[in-house]
């Protein structure tokens, strides 16, 4: 079992680790609101690639994720992986157009105000600020509620010491620090969440153990066409699209790819390994919920490693949902920053 007192040890000492990264490495670069904000025409395509798949993997990839899988099913997963997927794809060819259109551009809000008027611009700036507070508040509170799980730590304290981190390397580095941070947390936690999905498999008795649960427990998760999985694979792949489209996150990073063909690939590359990551993390859920350990969809996948992991496995995961917090949560601020410095007065 992991203490209280170890649980708060990892998550100083983490976010300690990556602010003394995000600031070291963007002292002395950030002299202006436009460095600040922007990082324009400087991040090459590897890093690039790794800041848009980071910012997406927030740590609700081991909660909705699982909990659609574990509910839902195969067709569920399936939604999920596309709802991530589309948006990488449509960035890869609206990014460099917008690029060419507005060049010293920084956001959708800006292009809005441009082409449709102060009425659309104010609708987009208010629904696209409303998403990404919502997005940060669901990351604090998801990371709060694993660590609240997984060694009781109270959900006020993890929250702030997160929010309060995060806040602090985002707000001095700004968009260089979050992608420098986010290129390292990718190096993180790509392999860390493959290593919790082949200790799952394990724990569970192998991948025939974990089929013969599924379809013991809940047949039709393993059908893709079933009826309520489908129905909600297809709201929930419209419903991330359409919200992605208005996350200034990704806006940004439209600026600070190198040129336009490092942000057209940057995407590409994004548009696999986020359909991949998220249908993965999805079916974990499903592999959950054909064990007697997961009674709440919602954290099903803390519940079996609580349950079924060894101590040093359960700190593992700890980890790998600070990193998926900090890598989302640096670039919402980041963001957000940009609406409130720039984008709010074109």
């Amino acid at each position: 079992m992991v203490t209280t007192t170890s649980a708060l040890a990892l998550i100083v000492g983490t976010l300690a680790v990556f602010a003394g990264v995000g600031i070291w490495s963007s002292r002395g670069r950030v002299d202006s609101t436009e460095s600040l904000i922007t990082a324009r025409d400087s991040t090459n395509e590897h890093r690039l690639t790794a800041t848009l798949v980071a910012s997406v993997m927030g740590v609700w990839i081991l909660l909705s994720a699982p909990e659609a899988g574990a509910v839902f099913g195969i067709a569920a997963a399936i939604g999920y992986a596309v709802g991530e997927a589309l948006p990488m794809l449509a960035f890869s060819k609206v990014g460099p157009r917008v690029r060419a259109v507005m060049p010293e551009g920084h956001s959708l809000t800006e292009y809005t105000h441009a082409r449709y008027g102060g009425a659309m611009y104010a609708y987009v700036l208010c629904v696209s600020a409303l998403y990404m507070l919502i997005f940060l508040s669901a990351e604090l509170t998801g990371i709060a509620l694993a660590f609240s799980f997984i060694a009781d730590v109270p959900q006020w304290q993890t929250a702030t010491l997160v929010g309060g981190a995060v806040l602090g390397y985002a707000g001095y580095g700004g968009l260089r620090a979050s992608i420098v941070t986010d290129t390292i947390q990718a190096a993180f936690v790509l392999p860390l969440l493959v290593a919790v999905g082949v200790a799952t498999v394990v724990v569970l008795g192998g991948p025939v153990a974990v089929y013969t649960g599924v379809v013991k427990t809940s047949p039709s998760l393993l059908d893709p066409t079933a009826a309520d999985g489908l129905a909600f694979g297809i709201a929930l792949s419209l419903a991330i699209f359409g919200a992605e489209m208005v996350n200034q996150t990704w806006w940004q990073r439209i600026y600070a790819g190198a040129d336009d063909e490092t942000v057209e690939r940057s995407f590409r590359n994004a548009t696999l390994l986020n359909g991949a990551v998220v249908f993965f993390a999805a079916l974990l859920g499903v592999a959950a919920a054909g064990t007697t350990a997961v009674e709440t969809p919602a954290v099903a996948v803390f519940a079996l490693v609580s349950t079924s992991f060894p101590t040093p496995a359960v700190v593992g995961v700890g980890l790998l949902a600070l990193l998926l917090v900090a890598s989302s949560a640096d670039s919402l601020c980041t963001a957000l920053s940009s609406l409130v410095t720039v984008d709010a007065h074109p």
